[in-house]
C-alpha cells in the first residue's frame, strides 16, 4: 500500500448472511495489496462454526451491542445492531487511523478503489458514494412527487417536515461502503443525528414500526451529517460502490470482470447487491461483446468467464 495509515475494514453479519460474508472477506484477503489491511468483524448472530472459520481471516471480532436506547427497540430484529453500531467503530475496534465499512452483501473486485477511499479519508473527509449514475433506471422513470420520494419520507420520519423539505432534494449517499478517519468529527455528529432520529416522539405511534424508514435510519442520519451539518465529504464515483439493484452491470468476457454497462466499460471496484433480496438473485447479464448469460454475481463465481452454455443475445 502506498499510504502509511493503519486501516481496518469493518464487516458484519448474522448466520443468514454468513455465506456471502465469506465472499466479501475472501475478496479482500485474495488481494496482495491488502496484506497490511486488517478486517474487523461485528458479530450479530453468527454460529460458533462461522466464528471459528472467521478467526483464520480476520484480526478482530466483537459482538455488536444495542448502542442506542429508543422506543420500540424490543420489536427490532437483533441484526440491526450492526447498523446502529456504525458510529462507534473507533470504540469497538480502537487503534486504527482509517475505518472502512463494507456491507456483507458486497465484495471487492478492484483494490484500487479501496486506495481511493483511504486517500480521501486521510484528508479528513468522509469518503462515500452517492446513489447516482447515468445507468440508474430510476432517472429514466417519471419522477415522483417530492414528498413521496424515499429520501423525503426518511428525512421526514427522522427529523420532521422542515428538515425533509430542506435536505431531501440532495442525492442519497449510500452508507453500505464508506471510509472515515478515526479522529474525524463525523462519528459524534452521526451519533447525535441518529439519536435524534431514533427518539422522535412520533415513533411511539408507529404501528408498523420497524419499517423501511427505520431500516434506513443510520443512512439517513449519515446523510444529515453530510448535508445538514456540512461535514467534509468526498463523493466517490459510482464504480466505487456499484449497486446492482439500481443497474445490472455487464461482464467483460476477455477478463471475466464485472464492468460498467456503458462505454468505456470501466471495471467496477465494489459490487454491492444492496438489499431487497438482490444477494439471492441470478442476474440476466449482457457481455461487452453482445452475448447474454444468467449468473449470480457473487465472488465465489469470479472471474466470470463464459462457457458454451452462454446464449447469444437476441437483442
Amino acid at each position: 500500500m502506498m499510504n502509511k495509515s493503519k486501516v481496518t475494514i469493518v464487516v458484519s453479519a448474522d448466520a443468514n448472511y454468513f455465506d456471502i460474508l465469506k465472499g466479501l472477506i475472501l475478496s479482500i484477503k485474495d488481494k496482495p495489496e491488502a496484506k497490511d489491511v486488517h478486517i474487523s468483524l461485528l458479530d450479530v448472530g453468527l454460529a460458533p462454526e462461522h466464528l471459528e472459520w472467521a478467526k483464520d481471516y480476520v484480526e478482530n471480532i466483537e459482538q455488536a451491542q444495542w448502542d442506542f436506547e429508543f422506543p420500540g427497540r424490543d420489536k427490532v430484529p437483533g441484526h440491526f445492531r450492526a447498523l446502529l453500531a456504525r458510529p462507534f467503530f473507533p470504540r469497538y475496534f480502537p487503534g486504527y487511523d482509517i475505518y472502512i465499512q463494507i456491507d456483507s452483501d458486497a465484495w471487492v473486485q478492484e483494490w484500487s478503489v479501496i486506495e481511493m477511499y483511504i486517500a480521501a479519508a486521510e484528508k479528513g473527509k468522509l469518503a462515500i458514494t452517492p446513489q447516482i449514475d447515468r445507468s440508474h433506471f430510476t432517472y429514466y422513470k417519471r419522477p415522483k412527487f417530492y414528498h413521496k420520494t424515499q429520501n423525503h419520507r426518511c428525512f421526514r420520519w427522522s427529523y420532521g417536515w422542515k428538515t425533509a423539505d430542506r435536505l431531501a432534494r440532495n442525492v442519497i449517499c449510500n452508507a453500505g461502503v464508506f471510509a472515515l478517519r478515526g479522529d474525524a468529527p463525523h462519528w459524534k455528529l452521526w451519533e447525535m443525528a441518529m439519536q435524534r432520529g431514533l427518539t422522535r416522539k412520533t415513533l411511539l405511534r408507529r404501528a408498523s414500526f420497524p419499517d423501511l424508514r427505520f431500516k434506513l435510519v443510520e443512512q439517513t442520519a449519515l446523510n444529515y451529517v453530510i448535508y445538514g451539518d456540512k461535514a467534509p465529504t468526498a463523493f466517490m464515483p459510482s464504480y466505487c460502490n456499484w449497486m446492482c439493484g439500481l443497474t445490472v452491470p455487464k461482464i467483460d468476457p476477455r477478463t471475466g470482470k464485472v464492468v460498467d454497462p456503458n462505454e468505456p466499460h470501466h471495471p467496477l471496484g465494489v459490487i454491492h447487491f444492496d438489499g431487497g433480496g438482490m444477494e439471492k438473485k441470478a442476474f440476466k447479464v449482457k457481455t461487452t461483446d453482445g452475448r447474454e448469460t444468467t449468473v449470480m454475481l457473487h465472488y465465489v463465481n469470479f472471474p466470470f468467464f463464459l462457457d458454451e452454455k452462454t446464449e447469444e443475445s437476441k437483442s
